[in-house]
């Protein structure tokens, strides 16, 4: 799943470096891909039907999908 997001753009990776020069690579959705806005409502539609409106706010981390995380 992971690699279609990023296939389509909607899911951009980005690798950084630490000051020890340790490498990791940080996530986010795609703010100027029209999909990734589909994406995120279709994700919150699965996820009340999944897990119920108060669920949801538990299971997914909430925040602002467009900064690097």
């Amino acid at each position: 799943m992971r690699k279609l997001l990023k296939g389509l753009w909607i899911v951009q990776e980005r690798k950084f470096k630490n000051v020890l020069n340790k490498t990791y690579k940080k996530h986010r959705f795609n703010p100027y891909n029209p999909l990734s806005y589909i994406t995120i409502l279709i994700f919150l539609l699965v996820g009340i039907i999944m897990f119920g409106f108060v669920g949801v706010w538990r299971e997914i981390e909430s925040g602002n999908p467009f900064k690097w995380k």
